[in-house]
Parts: C-alpha cells; sequence; structure tokens
C-alpha cells in the first residue's frame, strides 16, 4: 500500500513539475505578449492557480497571469529601470487611455488587474484607479495616504 501510495505522489509531482514553455500557452496570450511587449520575450511560465491559468514572467520584468483561455487577469512591471515607460498603454481600451492621459499625463502604468466590472490600475506616482472599459473613472485613491 505504501509503495502504490509514493507511486502516485511522485506522478503527481511530476505532472505538476513539467516545464512549460511560450508554446504552451493559449493562442490568445501568446498573440498579447508579441502585440503589446515587443522586443521582450517570455522567461518563465508557470500554472497558475493549480490549472487555473498561466503565470507568465518576460525578460523585461513584466509578470502577467493569464486565463486558461488567454485573456490577461494581471499585468506588473517588477521596476520602471528597465522599462522606464511602465507598461504600454496598448494593453488596455483606448478609452480608459484616453482618461489617463488626460488627468495623469506624465504617469506611467505599474499594475493592472481586470475585475469583474473594472479594471484596477496602479500608476507609478502612487494613484490606484478603479476605471470601467468605457474610461469612467469609478474611484481613486492615493495610496501614499494608506
Amino acid at each position: 500500500m505504501k509503495k502504490v501510495l509514493l507511486f502516485f505522489i511522485i506522478l503527481y509531482s511530476f505532472l505538476y513539475t513539467q516545464n512549460l514553455t511560450e508554446a504552451s500557452l493559449p493562442l490568445q496570450a501568446k498573440n498579447f505578449i508579441n502585440l503589446n511587449l515587443e522586443g521582450d520575450s517570455v522567461d518563465t511560465v508557470s500554472l497558475y492557480q493549480n490549472g487555473g491559468g498561466y503565470e507568465v514572467n518576460t525578460k523585461l520584468g513584466f509578470n502577467i497571469i493569464f486565463y486558461q483561455s488567454g485573456l490577461w487577469k494581471s499585468i506588473k512591471i517588477d521596476n520602471l529601470e528597465n522599462n522606464p515607460n511602465g507598461i504600454p498603454r496598448s494593453c488596455i481600451h483606448r478609452s480608459m487611455v484616453k482618461v489617463i492621459d488626460n488627468e495623469y499625463p506624465f504617469s506611467k502604468i505599474t499594475s493592472i488587474t481586470r475585475e469583474d466590472k473594472f479594471f484596477t490600475i496602479v500608476l507609478n506616482d502612487n494613484v490606484e484607479l478603479e476605471i470601467t472599459g468605457y474610461g469612467i473613472i469609478v474611484s481613486k485613491k492615493n495610496l501614499e495616504e494608506q
């Protein structure tokens, strides 16, 4: 019995330690990376939340979590030294870009998270916005005050 149990434990760990590559990603995720992160390449790919999606780290320091379908869930940048422009604005809807450019013209996007009804966007000047896909700001927070 112990040998059978040990066999299944080893088999289970082998299945979850298999190397994932960019080729393992859904087409939508690969296209997103190629279109929005030109000049960057995938460094590591791993399963996210026990197969609930994929976590991708790029050579230039982006961390992207994709759903299983390939739609991105969140995008973060480790530091602005490698990417002084922050997360490319092409990653979000034009209506959202317009609002951010009008209200915070010199800000860089450091984090984007897709929520149920809005997006949470963090800017490099410690402002967190909750904004709809139509560009309507739902809330603003100054992260330095918290």
